[in-house]
């Protein structure tokens, strides 16, 4: 190894270490537990049964495919891919603009519904009203992230999470139809009476949408991933990263540091892969329970009784324990989610302005994350949503608007990471034809989509 001083990418970790640094895939797997996996699965199986379990095994394929090549693109640069779109050739950050201009209504619709879903499961406990308990685990998110003492709320999220998914998977063993059922809905056909507007929301948020996607790349290069650790651990910590000060030279590494770069890039590989995996088995279990539980109730996850329903996955088989495992583990999949998107997008965004501020040849705070925290986080994430949950803006509609455009913009990442990956990496570190080829196919697939709903919901 070269000297430290001098050594851009140092070995990966090996043994026991490893698990020490499967955080970012964790924290990746949590931030969309409580919209796509906990929030709209049980309800696309009320409405469909098990008719769209295929399209959900190929979304979540496509995007393992796709979380895979940004975080690529992370671990070889230091940087996030936002750094990348930045560089894209044409008219100054106009890939920044695409990004970022739609992610200001996503943030302030899932802001919004997460903070509802979160009180709806407070108001079952305390007495209050949903807005009330709304309005509360807003300003205490925000305060939390703002401060930068949310660690707690993680860490007892992760233990909530991993309590949730084995008494779901736990439960849904226990209502199994059989294989006929779940075998049936792995054909590539969807129901006559099928709803866009439903599906598209599910597909878009499940195991993150465009902004969570993105966000990985951040959470990657935060650990020190690769190159990051560079740019992270010896330039001034992630805040200056996020600034685009000081990343690492890359395109003249040291045949050692090559070797370590390929090992950064399977760990994050089996890491991703390992988080996808456990995704896809809590949402085959919430597809059984919803299909088995919720469509011969005809109930459906809305309002401020979204987490009352969602209740009924632990209550009906396990009674009043069940009901309350449920109810706490939702509570905390909500808020926790709501913390790490308000981080997630604070970091997002404020990037995107910096690039933006720095096309104006602005300086000063306009080019600092520090200003941008008070901006975003308490301004665009703080006082709109507030302003929603006082008019009671019902939690599953806002996700419902936010996971569209969520699903609209996974196209517009896919086919940007392609081109970052095949033109700007070093050769020894670009993905092969095969990966390149499903990337695209994940462009593809969502674009189909995003497309028919468009013009089913809007052109008919």
């Amino acid at each position: 190894m070269a000297d430290e001083d001098h050594t851009v990418v140092p070995p990966a970790p090996r043994g026991r270490e490893i698990l020490g640094w499967m955080g970012p895939a964790i924290i990746w797997m949590i931030s969309a537990i409580a919209t796509g996996e906990l929030l709209f699965t049980p309800r696309i199986a009320s409405l469909y049964g098990y008719s769209v379990l295929w399209t959900l095994i190929l979304a979540i394929f496509l995007k393992t495919v796709l979380s895979i090549e940004i975080g690529r693109y992370a671990v070889v640069t230091g940087g996030s891919l936002l750094q990348g779109i930045r560089n894209l050739p044409g008219p100054a950050n106009w890939g920044i603009w695409l990004i970022v201009l739609p992610q200001f209504l996503v943030a302030v619709t899932t802001i919004t519904g997460m903070a509802g879903a979160a009180g709806s499961a407070v108001i079952l406990a305390l007495p209050g009203s949903f807005t009330l308990w709304a309005a509360i685990v807003l300003l205490v998110s925000l305060a939390l992230v703002f401060f930068g003492r949310y660690r707690g709320v993680e860490l007892t999220s992760i233990v909530m999470a991993l309590a949730i998914i084995v008494a779901l998977v736990t439960t849904a063993g226990f209502v199994f139809p059989g294989i006929a059922p779940l075998a049936a809905g792995l054909v590539p056909a969807l129901p006559e009476d099928v709803v866009y507007a439903e599906l598209l929301p599910w597909l878009g948020f499940v195991m993150s949408g465009a902004a969570g996607l993105i966000w990985y790349s951040y959470w990657l290069t935060a650990r020190g991933y690769g190159a990051a650790y560079y740019t992270v651990h010896r330039r001034g910590g992630e805040e200056r990263v996020i600034e685009e000060e000081g990343l690492p030279e890359i395109a003249h590494l040291s045949r050692s540091e090559k070797e370590h770069m390929q090992d950064w890039l399977r760990l994050m590989t089996v890491s991703t892969v390992i988080a996808a995996g456990i995704v896809l088995l809590l949402l085959v279990a919430l597809l059984i329970l919803g299909a088995e539980l919720l469509r011969p109730q005809g109930l459906l996850p809305e309002g401020p009784e979204v987490t009352a329903v969602l209740s009924v996955l632990l209550g009906d088989v396990w009674g009043a324990p069940g009901t309350w495992l449920m109810i706490l583990a939702a509570f905390f999949a909500f808020w926790s989610t709501l913390v790490a998107n308000l981080d997630g997008w604070t970091r997002m965004l404020g990037q995107g302005s910096i690039f933006i501020a720095r096309q104006a040849r602005a300086t000063g705070r306009w080019v600092s994350m520090r200003f941008y925290r008070y901006v975003y986080l308490l301004g665009l994430m703080g006082v709109v949503p507030f302003i929603f949950i006082l008019v009671q803006l019902e939690p599953v509609t806002a996700l419902a608007i936010a996971g569209i455009v969520e699903a609209i913009q996974i196209p517009v990442v896919a086919f940007m990471t392609v081109y970052l990956n095949r033109r700007t990496l070093p050769v020894e570190f670009r993905p092969s034809l095969p990966i390149v080829i499903l990337t695209i196919a994940v462009g593809i697939f969502f674009a189909a989509f995003s497309v028919y709903y468009i013009a089913t919901e809007f052109l008919a």
